[in-house]
């Protein structure tokens, strides 16, 4: 198989399952996000929040109840699978347009960073709500919103140097 088919597969599936994860996430009729919404007024999940400490993760746990608690898991045991197929997307995309050698590797790279620290906060999140408000493990819940700022850092990183390279390749035209 030629390697751009199998770009052209990884772009398909990766779009794909990011489809079907936000549609399970954020659908106006039952999604995970919307059901929290419901459950508190202004509800905002923490990691999609640049920064939080151990006590906003708690607080929120709290204003959500048990039957939040229950959802929020789900949306980042589902976030497992938006992190791989936002991977694939992001290396296809550094694929087709990062043109010069370094600004591919710090594309690459910030994909890698971001996708890493997202794995790694979802797992953190898990177990610092888990058993909560039986066991409050602050520990987790602090490192967690630590490696969500690295997330977004990575991501923006991504970002730009997606632009950057559109920005070179429409000079160069």
């Amino acid at each position: 198989m030629k390697p751009e088919t199998l770009w052209l597969l990884t772009g398909i599936a990766g779009t794909l399952g990011v489809l079907v994860c936000l549609w399970c996430m954020m659908n106006k009729k039952n999604g995970l996000y919307t059901r929290l919404c419901a459950l508190q007024e202004g509800f905002a999940m923490p990691d999609l929040q640049f920064r939080y400490d151990a006590e906003k993760l708690y607080t929120t746990l709290d204003a959500v109840g048990e039957e939040g608690k229950r959802l929020m898991m789900r949306f980042w045991t589902l976030d497992f699978a938006l992190i791989a197929s936002m991977f694939a997307m992001m290396a296809v995309v550094t694929n087709n347009i990062a043109t010069i050698s370094w600004l591919a590797a710090v594309m690459l790279w910030s994909n890698i960073l971001r996708a890493v620290a997202d794995l790694l906060e979802d797992a953190l999140l898990l177990i610092a709500s888990a058993g909560y408000p039986d066991k409050k493990r602050v520990i987790p819940a602090k490192m967690a919103g630590v490696v969500t700022a690295v997330k977004w850092v990575a991501a923006v990183a991504w970002v730009a140097g997606m632009f950057l390279s559109l920005f070179l390749r429409g000079w160069a035209m």
